[in-house]
């Protein structure tokens, strides 16, 4: 359920500035209505799309401040980095407050998410911008395990994150090879 929100977010990250506005205005009030699901992964993706359209109306316009909207997303926004609700898992109530919180500094103060991930003995990928984490987090979407591997040795996902050409480590590879046989006869 939560994969539509976040393929609209890479599509909309490669929508032309001259949009933004519209987006915001369009889709702002809508994804207010899905971090009110009952769905934890809904309300987790809908709140990145959220910071998602504030950081690129903000790299649209310097002066930005979604001001129609501005109170309804923050208290939302507030109200769930703080949730407590026992229906929910802990394991769920940690994750969706570590995400709101996160997400709350973002579109209150504009603190941009700062996470690095070691890519074999190689090199850091550092996430810094919204767009960043989120084009990092599709690919295990898709390929379900072994992120690190790929990055090691796949060109394609070594060009999306600037990473340069893979090394010649036969391991890595070979590792690889033989997860992706082992996927193909399930």
């Amino acid at each position: 359920m939560s994969q539509a929100p976040r393929a609209w977010c890479l599509l909309l990250m490669i929508t032309p500035a001259s949009n933004m506005d519209t987006h915001v205005k369009n889709h702002l009030g809508l994804l207010q209505d899905l971090l009110k699901s009952s769905d934890v992964d809904l309300r987790m993706t809908a709140s990145e799309a959220v910071a998602l359209l504030y950081e690129l109306a903000r790299d649209n316009d310097k002066d930005f401040e979604d001001a129609e909207n501005e109170a309804a997303p923050f208290e939302l926004l507030k109200q769930l980095a703080t949730d407590s609700a026992k229906h929910r898992s802990k394991n769920d109530r940690r994750q969706q407050r570590s995400c709101f919180r996160d997400v709350q500094r973002f579109v209150m103060d504009a603190e941009s998410p700062c996470e690095t991930v070691k890519v074999g003995k190689e090199n850091l990928l550092k996430l810094s911008t919204w767009s960043q984490k989120l084009q990092y987090d599709a690919p295990p979407a898709v390929l379900m395990t072994g992120m690190s591997a790929h990055l090691q040795a796949s060109p394609l996902l070594r060009n999306i994150f600037y990473l340069g050409a893979p090394g010649v480590d036969g391991t890595v590879i070979q590792k690889l090879s033989l997860r992706l046989k082992g996927n193909s006869s399930t």
